[in-house]
């Protein structure tokens, strides 16, 4: 079934469609989920973003792509979900984090689900910014729109990600060694 066919039949309340739907993009959106929830919360916060996604699909106007609108729906799902459970909370005045030499090809030495534990480690509002930036391509004027922080925090919330993961990798490597 083509794509808007599918997005008419489900508008249309049709219940084999949605579950089409709901079966072509629940591994993406649980995916998205997981990197920001956590694996405890990740199914529940996919069950609010499909709701979401079918309370408001009448209004996805075809500008894009709809996988990219459904991203947008989870993000955004999880974003209000971290901000409901009070975790996700800005480090304005984070302490001066020394940089940790890392080997090159450290991250590339990995496999998925080590990086995915890795990246769940990261504290959530490092996370959050983290995940927006690097894996969803969110810019930083995007980023404090969407949290309501400045975008000097967006950016400092990066950094301060990245270099949480150079620690852990530099301890890891330690241990390894």
């Amino acid at each position: 079934m083509q794509e808007q066919e599918l997005i008419r039949r489900c508008n249309a309340n049709e219940r084999k469609a949605q579950r089409l739907l709901y079966d072509q993009y629940a591994p993406l959106i649980l995916s998205i989920c997981r990197r920001y929830t956590g694996q405890q919360n990740a199914e529940d916060v996919m069950q609010d973003s499909f709701i979401r996604v079918f309370k408001y699909l009448s209004q996805y106007r075809g500008d894009g792509s709809f996988e990219g609108w459904i991203r947008r729906v989870a993000v955004n799902t999880c974003i209000r979900h971290l901000e409901k459970a009070k975790r996700l909370k800005v480090d304005y005045y984070g302490e001066n984090t020394p940089e940790y030499p890392v080997m090159p090809d450290a991250i590339s030495q990995m496999s998925a689900n080590e990086l995915l534990a890795l990246i769940d480690t990261i504290p959530d509002g490092y996370k959050t910014v983290f995940n927006l930036s690097v894996i969803e391509g969110y810019q930083h004027k995007e980023i404090a729109g969407l949290l309501g922080i400045e975008e000097s925090s967006s950016r400092s919330q990066l950094t301060k990600a990245r270099k949480y993961i150079q620690r852990t990798l530099e301890v890891t490597q330690k241990v390894e060694l």
